[in-house]
């Protein structure tokens, strides 16, 4: 057994375990996705902070998706005060979402219709 300054005793296991079981939960916490998605002009896009901010990469990617389908669904680039910054925009969210859907779990890159049909065949 150890003293801690409080007074507390742990047994010496414990913190062993803790030590222990420190980097290999880290490493379950790291994503499989990239940090980062840049295209040849320098428009880059980052996808860990997209990742932590919606708590995983499927969230991420649902997000991406939604994000795009309303702008297509508002006519697009054509309508913008700035197009070419918007098509630039565009392209990098489009390379951020082929790159969630690569890391995402396979379930949630299929369109809805497909996760349904996967989900009543289990």
């Amino acid at each position: 057994m150890h003293d801690f300054p409080d007074g507390s005793r742990v047994p010496a296991w414990c913190a062993a375990v803790f030590l222990v079981a420190m980097p290999v939960t880290d490493s379950f916490a790291k994503s499989a996705c990239p940090a980062y998605v840049e295209l040849p002009s320098g428009s880059a896009f980052d996808i860990a902070h997209l990742v932590t901010d919606a708590g995983s990469p499927e969230a991420a990617l649902g997000k991406v998706r939604d994000a795009l389908a309303r702008i297509d669904a508002n006519g697009g680039c054509p309508r913008s005060v700035r197009p070419l910054v918007c098509q630039e925009t565009l392209a990098v969210a489009r390379k951020a979402m082929a790159a969630l859907q690569a890391c995402a779990s396979p379930v949630s890159s299929l369109p809805p219709a497909q996760q349904s049909t996967r989900d009543a065949a289990r």
